[in-house]
């Protein structure tokens, strides 16, 4: 009895570390990555070749990509590239974290939670006006007038949109008794 107990002590301790190993390993695993792909449109106009787009989780750039065709960003096809998001372990302390985007490092108006291996069509926006060409001055140097382009910072407009009222409708009785009102005593005095 005791040659049994011997050979399989040593088998269920080794059994048990490698049950143990497995959970921390699983346990430390990061998420899937979640990605997008869609439209991209600064004050109404679609963004040019080249605009770099910028996802961030609680504030930390977590993946990015340059549109190659004006307005869009990714595809739906297989192989078509995406903005490709990826999370911490930490990014999920607090709960499931929203993604926030920037279009040239400007804000966009639109936000998405993170779903681990989701595909997601997403159309970014930045409100404000579009990108206006830089003046130009005439600058006088001696006896030639020179043509000066000026360089004009743009900052996005913050639009707010209106929040609806609520309307509250009355609601009638539908019965044909009359509706009693409660009682309330008051307490002797």
């Amino acid at each position: 009895m005791t040659i049994k107990c011997t050979i399989w002590m040593p088998v269920l301790l080794i059994a048990g570390m490698c049950i143990a190993v497995c959970g921390l390993v699983s346990a430390a695993s990061p998420q899937l990555p979640c990605e997008f792909y869609g439209t991209a449109t600064i004050g109404g106009s679609p963004v040019p070749a080249g605009t770099v787009i910028t996802a961030y989780v609680n504030g930390t750039p977590q993946g990015r990509i340059t549109v190659t065709e004006a307005g869009k960003f990714g595809g739906t096809g297989t192989f078509d590239e995406r903005l490709i998001v990826m999370a911490g372990e930490n990014d999920f302390a607090n709960g499931v974290p929203t993604i926030t985007f920037k279009i040239n490092e400007q804000n966009a108006d639109q936000s998405a939670p993170y779903q681990p291996g989701a595909s997601t069509q997403l159309n970014l926006s930045v409100a404000g006006q579009a990108a206006v060409p830089a003046p130009v001055e005439p600058v006088t140097q001696s006896n030639n007038s020179t043509q000066v382009p000026v360089i004009v910072a743009q900052v996005p407009v913050q639009v707010q949109t209106p929040v609806p009222t609520p309307v509250i409708t009355p609601v009638q009785n539908q019965s044909s008794q009359a509706v009693q009102p409660a009682c309330v005593s008051a307490p002797a005095q």
